[in-house]
């Protein structure tokens, strides 16, 4: 009962003791409660962003495959028109097309989604020569065959493909429409060309509108967030993950809200917006081809990330609470340190550190706080490492994706622009045949392709990352050992991959890569992406050079 003699200075002490723990916890729970709420904000936020620029890359580094087939066959156009006499140009005319025609399914065969490719004569030529131009069609993904051309016609709305690039004199991505006596729903890229500065047609290919949406589709953000495509001009939407959107009339297709569109034309990038009576959180960002990829995600999901974690403080908090009333007189002096640690780490946690470890050694209400902190602290740490693996690796070979090599690449150019010392190349990776496994055996075989070519080549460079850029397209930065020793190891990369082909039983289970490696000359590069563009090149003559062979 003397413990009780609230007289006594160690009854008083005791109690001041209590009521000060218990403010100190209420204060530490209700900052803790800010600090992660906040950071759930900002946590979600990131991730959307991250998202949407990872979403933004991947469809960049495809249309951007597209423009470089359809840039390239208008080089060699251009360059071939230029060297026909003006005397023989009527008669040499069909010669040219012919010579277009093998270049141009050479180029599209190399260049994934492509539904059709075409050249077209500028009906004024047309019209002397007889030559109308050709147009290739692949709709079942068998190959490409040859279609009949029809008449272009004066209605420059039916004819955009062709009067929009030779009026303005420029490549251009048009929008989403049907095209010429297919009934596909396409997206297509036109270059016009020329003649010693004569318009003479257009060449342009065409990719299926559902390909553009195969590259977002999969994009989540927590239960019910995912990513749509707008037309930039009207701020339309062009694609839904869950709407065919093209399937129903324009007067009835769902609008932009305005809250949107408002933000969208003033370059808002983080816009909150009401549709359907649901507040969404999103961000976008301009793809290279006049749209726009958006990320969106409810309002309440974002708060539903924090929410959790702050009951889960709010509970550990009261049930300290409750029990340190019964032993405070006996801990009283082992509060101070492990409170401040505890509000130490609820900063460290809002400022994004999770490498916090919280010890205790003891099993009272302070361990369990302690111990639900740490917990805490691995469930956040848990969560942002899954956002990154998620963001920064390929889910289908394990290797780092397109986003984890731009950052690489990013910081070797740091390196040469401070003028270092640096020592490095790029090797490129090419898997060949994977659009004919894919069309003869299904896609689960062609990543079966995939996983295994990704499998020996992180085999060989042991020392360096894999990253894969594309469909078939993996690279890699090699420092050190693997840089020294390179040649060898494309060597040997070519004798285990023919091992391996030789006793696959299986088209599948082969593996045919083309490498093409490039070192780092400071006297002639630049930037990085030079090395990548040396690197290109040897692939895709190794590429050439092991067709000839016939491997």
């Amino acid at each position: 009962m003397k413990f009780f003699n609230f007289h006594s200075i160690r009854t008083k002490i005791t109690l001041i003791s209590i009521v000060s723990i218990i403010a100190a916890i209420f204060v530490t729970s209700i900052v803790s409660s800010v600090y992660i709420a906040n950071f759930g904000h900002e946590t979600v936020e990131q991730s959307m962003i991250l998202l949407c620029e990872t979403g933004k890359n991947n469809i960049n580094y495809y249309l951007k495959s597209v423009e470089q087939s359809v840039n390239t066959v208008s080089t060699f156009i251009d360059e071939k028109l230029d060297e026909i006499p003006d005397s023989d140009f009527n008669t040499e005319l069909s010669n040219h097309m012919d010579e277009a025609k093998e270049f141009f399914l050479d180029s599209s065969e190399n260049t994934n989604g492509v539904l059709t490719f075409y050249y077209r004569i500028d009906p004024e030529i047309s019209a002397v020569t007889n030559e109308l131009g050709f147009w290739y069609t692949n709709l079942d993904g068998k190959g490409f065959i040859e279609h009949e051309v029809t008449d272009i016609s004066d209605d420059k709305n039916e004819c955009i493909w062709f009067y929009e690039p030779k009026e303005s004199g420029k490549p251009v991505w048009l929008s989403p429409y049907v095209t010429d006596n297919l009934d596909e729903i396409v997206i297509s890229y036109n270059i016009p060309v020329y003649r010693k500065n004569s318009f003479v047609g257009v060449v342009g290919i065409e990719i299926s509108y559902h390909t553009l949406g195969e590259q977002i589709k999969n994009i989540k953000v927590l239960k019910s967030g995912f990513a749509y495509i707008i037309e930039d001009s009207d701020v339309s939407i062009i694609y839904h993950p869950y709407i065919d959107i093209l399937s129903i009339p324009v007067e009835k297709r769902p609008s932009i809200p305005e809250g949107f569109y408002d933000k969208f034309v003033k370059d808002e990038h983080h816009i909150l917006y009401v549709f359907e009576g649901v507040t969404k959180h999103s961000y976008w960002l301009h793809l290279s081809n006049n749209m726009s990829i958006v990320v969106c995600v409810p309002q309440t999901e974002i708060d539903n990330t924090w929410q959790i974690i702050v009951w889960q403080i709010v509970i550990a908090a009261i049930v300290v609470i409750v029990v340190i009333g019964v032993i405070t007189a006996l801990v009283t002096q082992r509060f101070t340190k492990p409170l401040k640690e505890l509000t130490n780490a609820a900063q460290e946690i809002s400022k994004g550190n999770y490498d916090v470890e919280l010890k205790s050694n003891s099993n009272d209400e302070i361990g369990v706080l302690t111990k639900t902190m740490n917990k805490l602290i691995d469930d956040l740490s848990s969560y942002i490492g899954d956002l990154n693996d998620l963001a920064y690796s390929d889910a289908l070979t394990q290797v780092k994706n397109k986003s984890s090599f731009d950052i690489a690449l990013k910081e070797i150019q740091k390196r040469i622009d401070k003028k270092e010392n640096i020592e490095f190349a790029i090797a490129m990776f090419d898997c060949d045949g994977l659009k004919q496994i894919n069309d003869k055996y299904g896609h689960d075989k062609g990543n079966i392709y995939l996983k295994n070519a990704s499998i020996l080549m992180r085999k060989i460079f042991t020392h360096s990352d894999i990253y894969r850029i594309g469909g078939d397209e993996f690279v890699s930065i090699l420092f050190d050992e693997d840089y020294k020793n390179r040649e060898k190891l494309q060597q040997l990369f070519y004798e285990q991959s023919l091992e391996i082909s030789k006793r696959a039983k299986e088209g599948w289970e082969k593996v045919n890569v083309s490498v093409g490696i490039a070192a780092y000359d400071k006297q002639i590069d630049s930037y990085a992406d030079d090395v990548l563009i040396h690197a290109d090149h040897l692939m895709y003559a190794s590429k050439r050079e092991r067709k000839r062979k016939g491997y």
